[in-house]
């Protein structure tokens, strides 16, 4: 059976967003994840964790900031 490759994006994409809250590991459920439905090349798997740790990103605005400015050399 084909599974077509937007599907595949949007259910691994929904699994890494859901999983990057909660404390599990993201990268093992993925994995898991590609037991049922077909493999993606690691930089797949590299896009779209990266995709979701930028995503988070407008959530800790303030505190991104604010280690940016008081940084020490």
């Amino acid at each position: 059976m084909h599974v077509p490759d937007w599907l595949v994006a949007v259910v691994l994409g929904v699994l890494e967003g859901l999983t990057e809250f909660i404390p599990v590991s993201s990268t093992g459920h993925l994995l898991l994840a590609e037991q049922w439905i077909p493999r993606q090349t690691d930089l797949f798997n590299i896009v779209i964790q990266s995709a979701a740790v930028i995503a988070i990103l407008p959530l800790f605005r303030g505190r991104c900031r604010s280690m940016f400015r008081d940084w020490k050399a």
